[in-house]
């Protein structure tokens, strides 16, 4: 007989998903992308970016706002650790042969602390607000006993929309506004440009993954959790 997962393990699975996605687009966002286009211009951590709230948003409605909270705190802090861990990996001498390797390594991780700080405030910030108006609605719709599918649709694809544009907002500012503090600065028209393309193609990428993914897995987990509580 196959062994079903309980709310439990549904919990840590989705935790571990949700920190290394975390952790990897915080190395992905080194890389700028075009796509060919003038007018489209953002980092490569978006590819994967829309992971994080997609999986905040199920925790939030299968627990509760807390533990989302939680679990964005962690992954904030590992993020913040590895990010560290790889700048100062950065100045430790390596063997000559692997000189070549040493400087691409660098160039991933050499953006210095400022890089960092950015990464980590904006995907706290972003994080925050998405799990606070997901869970404020969601309350307020719970509390009228108007709450259902549709209405999880536009308030997982609303607050995903505000959180990534702050996180999107927060991170190209800190990062990259040209204030004379690294040698890594954009001009003011890139960063807008990057916010908002960014900020559309995760809204885009969101809204068509809630019907398939957040929703169905959402009901999948609270039925698992439910028989659990009624079984206890």
């Amino acid at each position: 007989m196959k062994r079903r997962l309980n709310s439990r393990e549904w919990l840590v699975g989705l935790s571990a998903v949700y920190v290394v996605v975390a952790v990897v687009m915080n190395i992905f966002c080194m890389k700028a992308l075009s796509f060919g286009s003038p007018i489209i211009i953002c980092d490569a951590g978006l590819l994967i970016s829309w992971g994080v709230f997609l999986i905040s948003n199920i925790i939030v409605e299968v627990w509760d706002k807390r533990t989302a909270m939680v679990l964005v705190s962690f992954a904030a802090i590992v993020s913040f650790v590895v990010m560290l861990l790889g700048l100062l990996i950065v100045h430790i001498p390596t063997l000559p042969e692997y000189e070549e390797q040493a400087k691409a390594f660098a160039m991933v991780f050499s953006n210095g602390p400022r890089t960092i700080v950015a990464s980590v405030t904006a995907f706290w910030v972003g994080n925050f607000i998405n799990t606070h108006i997901i869970y404020t609605i969601r309350m307020r719709l719970e509390s009228r006993k108007k709450d259902n599918r549709l209405f999880f649709f536009a308030r997982a694809s609303f607050s995903t929309l505000i959180g990534q544009l702050v996180d999107n907002a927060l991170f190209m500012f800190l990062a990259f506004a040209p204030i004379g503090l690294s040698p890594y600065e954009m001009n003011t028209y890139d960063i807008v440009t990057a916010v908002l393309s960014g900020t559309v193609i995760e809204l885009i990428v969101e809204t068509c993954l809630v019907p398939f993914i957040t929703i169905p897995l959402t009901a999948k987990i609270k039925k698992v959790k439910a028989h659990e509580e009624g079984a206890a």
